[in-house]
């Protein structure tokens, strides 16, 4: 008597939470970079006050970025400027923090490629130069809303409450 060697079948429908890495954020990114012959729109993130080449934009593909707009709303959700109360604008600094105060990532890359997405997605409303040299970019708190990592000793309970919002 044989068995049959066949891999279980695991279920891949739905929303499910990612953490905010470095490893995320890229992948993501990487997906919705449009291809030859796509529809796509322009993002410059910053611009020269903060990168390496002022001519650097990104042609993201609309229908990707549609696809991906959870994902995307769920990794900024973990910024730790989202978790504040009362605050409209992020700072090019903050963005290196997880609402725990953990750095995320070191990266400059990273952390425009998460910036190109929340811009694409209208998430982040452009960014400007404060009188005080800081760049910041106001957030839309109507669509961006703070979420916990899925490694989180909290997430469990958290996710109870919100998972309704993000299976919707």
């Amino acid at each position: 008597m044989g068995f049959l060697n066949k891999k279980p079948i695991i279920k891949t429908e739905g929303f499910h939470p990612i953490d905010l890495n470095e490893d995320n954020v890229q992948a993501i990114f990487k997906r919705c970079l449009a291809k030859e012959g796509e529809d796509f729109y322009n993002v410059q993130v910053v611009g020269s006050e903060l990168s390496k080449n002022p001519s650097d934009i990104v042609r993201l593909s609309g229908e990707k970025m549609e696809k991906n707009d959870q994902n995307i709303r769920y990794l900024l959700g973990q910024l730790k400027t989202i978790h504040l109360p009362d605050v409209k604008a992020i700072t090019l600094q903050e963005g290196f923090f997880r609402y725990d105060n953990h750095v995320w990532t070191k990266d400059f890359n990273f952390l425009f490629q998460l910036y190109a997405l929340a811009l694409g997605c209208a998430y982040f409303r452009g960014f400007s130069q404060t009188k005080d040299g800081n760049i910041t970019s106001l957030i839309d708190y109507n669509r961006c809303t703070p979420t916990l990592s899925p490694k989180d000793p909290a997430f469990p309970a958290w996710w109870e409450q919100h998972k309704a919002e993000w299976e919707a």
